[in-house]
């Protein structure tokens, strides 16, 4: 039988040996890292929790508490990760659930039984969130995981695919300086972050931002000002210190040719792909928010950005219908990661979610590095 309790930093090296023994599929197998403490990356945007299973022996009716779950823990089965976000729903400000950081130990994989155990669970370790609302994202190539879980099958939160986020990998070698940004002092964040949400409210599950929550983040800010007020602001946040996007291995033909490709990939000015086991040397360009006024030149704030970018990759997300994505992907000829984003219903929470309106056809894009 499954025990599932909350973890603690007790489990600090259970919960990072989960992360790294359960890589995401795709051409290159990416392990979402936490080194060297798991929970020196919690807390970042939004108030996080980790709900952590092993197994137990199951000792008959001669010992009640063992056959509640409660008795000396075995073998770790998988982990998940809840956090509360203040996002956008329909352009209002928005307390929601992030369901993300599923771990299974590959031993246990493959058993409904047990995810059903596990979902089942998060409404009563959620007890004390706010959030009626709840999304996670699933990677595109995650086809039998998307498959299971739009099924509708009973003992599982209904998902409802709303649209694809293209994480974007830039090269920092095809930056230009231009001047445009210029670092924010500490002093205007509450005006930038006003600005902020009054652009991220276009978009489902974007980020509500404050200046406690900016300074929190520990990102260096970035704007651009105008004649009356900011006309966009930006964040570079390297979190590497703290959490790591990790290459196990990649497909053939490219795990044979990855030398050769990297030298390809240096004299064109394109992404150089880490060697299985080392981490992507990456920045988040996060919290994006541009006027109008200013959309025509984003290419050349992309340019700027990369110049200012400490690390040899600067990541972005993007929703897959956005009038940028084709901009970006023939001018900066970045790697591209593709997920699944969707909102996720659980049973028992369906009568409070009168206050949750349907989505009203904004695309989904929340910010990738807070995922």
């Amino acid at each position: 039988m499954i025990h599932l309790r909350l973890a603690t930093p007790d489990d600090d090296a259970t919960l990072r040996a989960l992360l790294r023994g359960n890589p995401m599929p795709g051409w290159v197998s990416m392990a979402m890292t936490r080194e060297p403490s798991f929970f020196a990356g919690a807390g970042h945007f939004g108030r996080e929790w980790v709900v952590l299973g092993h197994a137990v022996e199951d000792v008959g009716e001669k010992k009640d508490a063992r056959r509640t779950g409660v008795g000396e823990a075995g073998e770790a089965v998988g982990m998940y990760v809840c956090t509360e976000q203040p996002l956008h729903w329909n352009g209002v400000q928005t307390q929601v659930g992030y369901l993300g950081g599923l771990r299974i130990n590959p031993r246990y994989r493959h058993r409904l039984r047990l995810l059903k155990i596990g979902y089942a669970s998060i409404p009563h370790f959620a007890a004390e969130c706010k959030a009626a609302l709840w999304y996670t994202a699933i990677a595109s190539e995650n086809r039998t995981a998307r498959r299971l879980l739009e099924a509708g099958l009973r003992g599982l939160p209904r998902y409802r695919p709303l649209n694809e986020l293209v994480t974007l990998a830039l090269p920092k070698a095809r930056g230009r300086r231009h001047g445009a940004w210029r670092q924010a002092m500490p002093g205007e964040l509450e005006n930038l972050c006003r600005f902020h949400n009054q652009q991220a409210g276009r978009y489902q599950f974007s980020p509500v931002m404050d200046s406690v929550r900016a300074e929190a983040t520990g990102a260096v800010f970035y704007c651009i000002d105008g004649n009356a007020g900011p006309l966009a602001v930006m964040a570079l946040w390297n979190q590497q210190a703290y959490k790591q996007a990790m290459a196990c291995a990649y497909r053939m033909p490219l795990n044979a040719l990855l030398p050769l490709y990297n030298g390809y990939a240096r004299l064109a000015k394109r992404i150089v792909l880490p060697p299985p086991g080392k981490a992507l040397d990456q920045t988040f360009l996060a919290f994006l928010a541009v006027s109008e006024t200013c959309e025509d030149e984003f290419p050349m704030l992309i340019e700027d950005a990369l110049a200012l970018c400490p690390t040899a990759v600067m990541s972005l997300g993007l929703h897959a219908g956005h009038r940028w994505l084709d901009p970006v992907l023939k001018r900066f000829r970045p790697t591209a990661y593709r997920t699944w984003i969707y909102t996720v219903a659980f049973d028992d929470a369906v009568r409070h979610c009168a206050c949750i309106t349907p989505p009203d056809g904004r695309p989904a894009q929340p910010e990738v590095a807070v995922l």
